[in-house]
């Protein structure tokens, strides 16, 4: 094969691959009963990995580590994931009931729900202390979660969508969301996206625009047991599409072949 061949093949895969090239939205999903896999944002579809054996109060990433919390039981337990299976493995407890859990794209944080009002802490990944930061001034209403993989933290409580400022606590209203409650949110490719929990079932996968927090509703959720609630969202590691794969092996052949006609 010469260079004029790799060219050619090289022109061919990206004519073969313009039309399925797209993000890549895989998230890790955790469920009420425990149910732990992955969904593809795009298209609805649920497989399934494992059970964790917990209900986790969300989903967080801390330096590539995927991290859970107990809901509103255990002490405010905080659990790595293994995100082949599900498993959990204790970090620590922080003697807190938490209600809601998530992350920004540099820490854990979660919520407690005293009274119908929530308070916004800080939670090392390394031991699983807590640490207080603020009354968010917002309340616990319906269905509700925080974010993970944003520089900002959003807020779904019931209806309405919320950023949280990670500094002070406090909350601020984005809008509404519609007649749609949110049980997981996930930024994925900068696209915010909600794991619809109301109505249903069958539940569905939402876009939330960031701006006025109205939310479109997307494709219906498939593989998920009947009635099992989102509980929390992710951001997946995924392995290359195979037109990712043939792209990168027409380019190492060329430079194989450069390789031996400036050795010649």
């Amino acid at each position: 094969m010469n260079l004029k061949h790799v060219a050619l093949l090289t022109c061919l895969a990206l004519i073969v691959c313009t039309g399925s090239l797209r993000a890549d939205n895989a998230a890790y999903a955790t469920t009420e009963s425990g149910d732990f896999g992955t969904i593809d944002l795009n298209t609805g579809a649920f497989t399934l990995l494992g059970n964790s054996g917990q209900t986790l109060s969300g989903l967080g990433v801390s330096g590539g580590n995927l991290y859970g919390v107990t809901y509103t039981s255990a002490a405010g337990t905080l659990f790595q994931i293994n995100p082949a299976n599900g498993a959990l493995t204790t970090i620590g407890s922080s003697g807190v009931d938490y209600y809601d859990f998530g992350s920004t794209l540099t820490g854990l944080y979660a919520l407690t729900e005293v009274s119908g009002n929530t308070d916004l802490y800080s939670i090392n990944p390394t031991t699983g202390a807590a640490t207080l930061i603020g009354a968010t001034g917002v309340a616990a209403v319906g269905i509700s979660n925080l974010s993970s993989n944003s520089s900002t933290l959003y807020f779904a409580s019931g209806a309405s969508l919320y950023t949280i400022n990670t500094t002070t606590g406090v909350g601020t209203l984005v809008g509404t969301m519609g007649d749609v409650e949110m049980g997981a949110l996930v930024t994925e490719t900068g696209t915010l996206y909600g794991g619809q929990d109301f109505p249903g079932p069958p539940f569905a996968v939402d876009t939330i625009n960031t701006t006025t927090g109205a939310a479109t509703t997307g494709p219906t959720v498939t593989g998920l047991p009947s009635g099992d609630y989102f509980f929390g969202l992710a951001p997946a590691a995924t392995v290359p599409e195979p037109c990712t794969l043939l792209l990168l092996s027409c380019a190492l052949g060329g430079c194989g072949l450069l390789r031996r006609r400036t050795a010649v």
